[in-house]
């Protein structure tokens, strides 16, 4: 019997395995370098940091969608159609948001963080923490609606 703690721990765990492949492994080193909205002096164009986006977007969620069928299917987890596709839809939204890079050190300035700001690693596990936050919250929508 599959009860809703126990479908939100599955469904949660696999969209963390899911982001760290997707964001991590899935992901092209040109993806990486230029998917963030483009500075003035970065050499890249405003429409290559987009298809860069829209390439790491897809295959991110690529990777979501195939794990999160695999679990849901192998588990007979009670989750509907549209609580996966409203989670989903939520994530694509929310990485790309965060994904721009500008939200992530936005957030920084709010939190009063400006030392942290400027390490590498400071902005990175800020990133990935706002990302795990929108894991938590499309896990509580795909189990819920």
């Amino acid at each position: 019997m599959n009860t809703n703690a126990s479908t939100f721990a599955a469904v949660l765990l696999t969209l963390l395995v899911a982001h760290m492949w997707g964001d991590h492994s899935a992901q092209t080193d040109h993806q990486a370098a230029h998917k963030g909205r483009p500075g003035p002096d970065s050499g890249t164009t405003n429409a290559e940091s987009w298809r860069a986006m829209l390439g790491h977007l897809v295959s991110y969620h690529a990777v979501m969608i195939v794990m999160l069928a695999a679990v849901v299917f192998a588990l007979d987890l009670r989750v509907g159609v549209t609580g996966c596709a409203a989670g989903v839809a939520f994530l694509v939204v929310t990485h790309g948001f965060w994904d721009r890079r500008w939200p992530v050190a936005l957030f920084m300035r709010i939190t009063r963080s400006p030392q942290w700001a400027k390490d590498p690693q400071g902005r990175y596990l800020v990133d990935q923490s706002q990302h795990w936050l929108c894991l938590w919250l499309a896990s509580l929508l795909i189990v819920l609606v």
